[in-house]
C-alpha cells in the first residue's frame, strides 16, 4: 500500500493519478499577454542589468542569410570582455531596451541583428550603429551551436 502526498491511499501502481497536474491542458496565452511578458522581462533585465543571453527555438536557430548552414541555439554575449565600459552598456541598453545586438555571423560573415526571440538579415549596418558588436564577438561570447539538419 503506498500513500500519496496528498495523503490518499493506493493499493497500487497505476491505480490513479498520483500526478493529476500531468493531464491539465496548458492555458492559452494571448498575444497580447506574450507581448507584455516580454516587455516585463525586457524591464526587469535592464533594471537589474543582467547579461545579454538569448535561447533561440527551434525556427530561429538557422541564419537568416541563404545559404549560410550556421546555426545558433543560444549565445550569451559576455559583453564585459568585448570593451571598455562605456561599450558594454551601450551594448546592454541595445540588447534589454532597444532591437537587440548587430554582428557577423560567425558562419557566413554577413550581419544579422541578434535579438530576443529572433534574428534578422542586416543589409544596412549604418541603421545599426549603436549595437554593432566588435568584429571579434563571437570568439568572446558563449555560442551553442547545433548541427545542420
Amino acid at each position: 500500500m503506498l500513500v500519496s502526498s496528498c495523503g490518499k491511499t493506493k493499493t497500487g501502481i497505476g491505480e490513479g493519478a498520483m500526478n493529476e497536474s500531468s493531464s491539465l491542458a496548458p492555458s492559452a496565452v494571448s498575444p497580447e499577454e506574450v507581448e507584455r511578458r516580454i516587455e516585463e522581462y525586457r524591464r526587469g533585465g535592464w533594471e537589474c542589468k543582467a547579461p545579454a543571453q538569448v535561447v533561440y527555438h527551434d525556427s530561429d536557430q538557422p541564419c537568416p542569410w541563404p545559404g549560410c548552414t550556421a546555426r545558433i541555439a543560444g549565445i550569451n554575449f559576455q559583453l564585459e570582455k568585448m570593451g571598455d565600459k562605456s561599450l558594454c552598456e551601450r551594448l546592454l541598453s541595445a540588447w534589454w531596451q532597444g532591437p537587440g545586438l548587430v554582428g557577423q555571423c560567425p558562419g557566413c560573415g554577413r550581419l544579422v541583428l541578434f535579438g530576443l526571440r529572433h534574428k534578422r538579415k542586416v543589409e544596412d549596418a549604418k541603421a545599426y550603429g549603436d549595437f554593432l558588436l566588435p568584429d571579434d564577438w563571437h570568439r568572446v561570447a558563449y555560442i551553442v551551436t547545433k548541427p545542420t539538419k
